[in-house]
């Protein structure tokens, strides 16, 4: 074995990626939306006690939330049917039973506590009403 050789391997060996016994568990895919020709557009993952949102591969939000995050994924949905751009949401069982849970102690079914966080997300990006003018 050359010197050449062996210091490749070592360095090799270095940058590789280590398991570290007692790490987190790896990240669990709960939700995908998907386009027609079945892209994946965006996806909810699970993670250390949180929910992310994920868009084109990069992480936009985190909530603990599992209500908000299939809320956030059905306005992504409906922003692409917007732009004529058909998609499907599929949710794992564990997704919905959180954000029907949620739901549930918020004293709403599932769909209408999502219809309520659509509702105040709308009214949340409204534009304040113009102040009163005095003459």
């Amino acid at each position: 074995m050359s010197i050449s050789s062996k210091s490749r391997r070592d360095a090799r060996r270095r940058n590789a990626p280590r398991r570290q016994d007692g790490a987190a568990p790896a990240v669990q895919v709960h939700a995908q939306l998907k386009s027609v020709d079945d892209r994946v557009l965006a996806g909810g993952t699970f993670h250390q006690g949180e929910w992310t949102l994920v868009l084109r591969g990069e992480t936009v939000a985190n909530t603990p939330s599992a209500a908000m995050l299939i809320a956030m994924l059905r306005h992504i949905a409906a922003s692409r049917k917007a732009q004529g751009i058909a998609t499907s949401l599929s949710v794992s069982k564990v997704l919905d039973a959180a954000a029907a849970a949620e739901a549930q102690a918020q004293g709403r079914t599932l769909v209408e506590h999502l219809d309520w966080l659509e509702a105040e997300r709308r009214t949340r990006n409204e534009p304040a009403p113009p102040a009163p003018t005095t003459h």
